[in-house]
């Protein structure tokens, strides 16, 4: 019984220190991508994945933090998981292990561990501009929708006005027919793996 007890009280300490292991700049990093209700953007679309034929296309987005969303666009749109606006404060407010990887003058990195048995990522490794700081860079590895990589570029405001995301994975959830013209055969590579990256620019934000 005692023995019991002492492995449930190392394994809290270790949860308990795992989840305080946060750096300091996480609180300017949520106060910077807060997102008190929601966001509005417009949005201009460009997918390149090979054997696909898609044209570019404009969108326009509202977003609440309840789960509502309203989109508005010419044919059928297909909007990504990853990289929009809300991805940063699902990141920054999961219970999460941060492990700092590395450091220079001008970036730092970390590898977050999700803590939650509910995320469908695993673990993301983020590279921070210290001088802002602000995310530039994050990859995300997934439980089974394969590995995502987003690039921020920033021109002004606290969020990127361009986030371009790469993609590798087995398989890839959205009918061919949703996305134009196809050819199935190139989908793939040939290690078995579709690849592909979406060019996501904001045109317009507002948060609110």
């Amino acid at each position: 019984m005692m023995k019991r007890i002492l492995l449930l009280c190392s394994v809290l300490f270790v949860f308990s220190n795992a989840v305080s292991a946060q750096p300091d700049v996480l609180a300017q990093l949520k106060e910077r991508y807060d997102i008190p209700t929601g966001f509005n953007a417009i949005i201009t679309l460009t997918i390149d994945v090979p054997g696909i034929e898609a044209p570019q296309k404009k969108v326009e987005i509202e977003a609440q933090n309840d789960g509502k969303i309203k989109v508005k666009g010419e044919g059928l749109i297909l909007l990504p998981k990853k990289g929009l606006m809300k991805q940063f404060t699902e990141l920054l407010n999961q219970a999460v292990h941060w492990i700092e990887t590395g450091e220079n003058e001008a970036y730092q990195t970390f590898k977050l561990v999700s803590l939650d048995p509910k995320s469908d990522w695993v673990t993301a490794d983020i590279k921070l501009l210290k001088a802002e700081p602000r995310i530039d860079e994050m990859v995300l590895t997934t439980k089974d929708a394969g590995l995502f990589t987003m690039v921020h570029h920033y021109s002004q405001g606290n969020y990127p006005d361009q986030t371009i995301v790469s993609f590798e994975t087995t398989r890839f959830s959205v009918p061919l027919k949703f996305l134009g013209k196809s050819d199935g055969s190139k989908l793939k590579d040939t290690n078995g793996l579709i690849k592909g990256q979406i060019q996501i620019d904001f045109d317009q934000l507002e948060i609110f």
